[in-house]
């Protein structure tokens, strides 16, 4: 027997998180399925990484040029892995504030890839879920471009 919900997304990204908790505020019965992390392309491996990134590039630029303005500082140098482990770990915490989020919102979340076996009904995992409405916001993957440390980028 499929467990039943009024909605389900599949896909935890930006779509996918906002049409389940919005569905979910109005008072639907939802579920979301996601079997990576919560937000997608933009918050794991795109904007926010990226952006950390700029700001400590940004910030060693500005140690260079501090001296030209009178400050005198020791500058003992820059750690990579470091500057990485606060980055993944900034990612983490905004994927754990999104957990939290759903479950305030009363969004069910479902881990695993789902695929269809009737209109409705859906299987995850060996478990059947159906929905009167399913939305597919599964977003695409990115393409890394064929640049020297590009590949950088992905780990």
């Amino acid at each position: 027997m499929a467990q039943h919900y009024d909605l389900i997304v599949i896909g935890g990204g930006s779509g996918g998180l906002s049409a389940a908790e919005r569905a979910a505020r109005y008072g639907a019965r939802c579920a979301l399925i996601e079997a990576a992390r919560l937000r997608g392309t933009c918050v794991n491996v795109g904007c926010i990484p990226k952006k950390v990134m700029w700001y400590a590039a940004n910030l060693a630029h500005a140690l260079d040029d501090a001296p030209g303005y009178g400050f005198r500082l020791d500058y003992f140098g820059f750690d990579w892995h470091e500057l990485k482990t606060a980055r993944d770990h900034f990612v983490l915490d905004v994927n754990e504030w999104y957990l939290g989020h759903l479950a305030e919102a009363g969004v069910i979340l479902i881990r695993g890839f789902a695929r269809f076996t009737e209109a409705h009904i859906l299987e995850v995992g060996g478990e059947h879920y159906s929905a009167d409405h399913i939305i597919i916001a599964t977003g695409r993957r990115p393409k890394i471009p064929e640049l020297p440390g590009a590949e950088f980028g992905m780990t």
